[in-house]
């Protein structure tokens, strides 16, 4: 319950986007790397989670959270269910870290040196997302990172893994799982709005104010989509990949309810289901087409 196992599927979709550009582009699969590029990654996001659980109960935005959208949004509640102490919940988040870093220096000991820096960007920004001094949700910044490491370089270090090469076409093909990712965490973000708010937690959504920053939602939908018709008209993605495009519903449904009840917790839990289910097809869609 710590670790909220509900969202790993956005960082086991790119591990395994990346693994099948590799197989794609070079007709490689190396099952054991590929099986502690997974362990690593979910262990990271583990950690992660529960430490943003921790400082969440320090800035107070958790305790403020009166009504809060359990599973979807404030946080797993362990600290305030008196489940973890507070200092129990950073002592496990830094475990599961530590044991993400261990296996992630093995892969850059066999595989190489790259992989040192694609996974020391990850945990920091994993750690100061909401760490201070940085608190880098607090300044806007958290769509840009999460879409940074879970799509950008989560696609990209498990391509490395496989080929000790880097790729521009695994770049472009992390780019919908960028925007979709970050779709997640910021409409995940309105239901927080008035806690977050309270106490200064200025996510981008709080920045914006609820009206103006449904728009971005919708930018970032809209840009996940868009990147796959790019990416194929330059021949950086399989034809396959249009497939994906069926997947828009999902999306259009998503954006009518948030304009519809984005002061509403409760009635947008359809739309954070249907960006969840739509960043997963999407990246199911994109995988299938790279092994086809």
């Amino acid at each position: 319950m710590a670790t909220r196992p509900q969202f790993f599927t956005v960082i086991i979709l790119p591990i395994l986007l990346g693994t099948a550009i590799a197989w794609h582009l070079q007709g490689v699969f190396l099952p054991l790397y590929f099986g502690l590029s997974l362990v690593a990654g979910i262990f990271t996001h583990a950690g992660i989670n529960v430490l943003n659980d921790y400082f969440d109960h320090l800035n107070g935005a958790d305790d403020f959270n009166q009504t809060p959208l359990s599973p979807f949004a404030g946080g797993s509640r362990m600290i305030q269910k008196g489940i973890l102490t507070a200092a129990e919940t950073y002592r496990y988040g830094l475990l599961l870290l530590s044991i993400a870093v261990g296996i992630g220096l093995f892969l850059v000991w066999a595989r190489g040196l790259p992989l040192l820096w694609i996974g020391l960007i990850g945990v920091l920004c994993g750690y100061f997302y909401s760490a201070p001094p940085f608190s880098f949700h607090s300044r806007g910044l958290g769509e840009m990172l999460v879409g940074l490491n879970f799509g950008v370089l989560a696609v990209l270090g498990a391509f490395y893994v496989q080929t000790q090469t880097l790729s521009l076409t695994a770049v472009i093909a992390a780019l919908p799982l960028a925007c979709l990712v970050a779709a997640i965490l910021y409409i995940n973000e309105f239901p927080d709005y008035a806690a977050d708010f309270k106490v200064g937690k200025n996510t981008l959504v709080v920045r914006l104010g609820q009206v103006s920053a449904r728009h971005i939602y919708v930018l970032l939908i809209g840009l996940s989509f868009i990147s796959v018709v790019l990416g194929v008209m330059y021949k950086s993605l399989p034809l396959l990949s249009l497939v994906s495009l069926l997947a828009l519903p999902l999306g259009f449904f998503a954006v009518k309810t948030l304009y519809a009840f984005y002061e509403k917790p409760t009635a947008l839990i359809p739309a954070i289901k249907n960006t969840i289910m739509l960043h997963t097809l999407v990246s199911v869609l994109l995988i299938l087409a790279f092994v086809i």
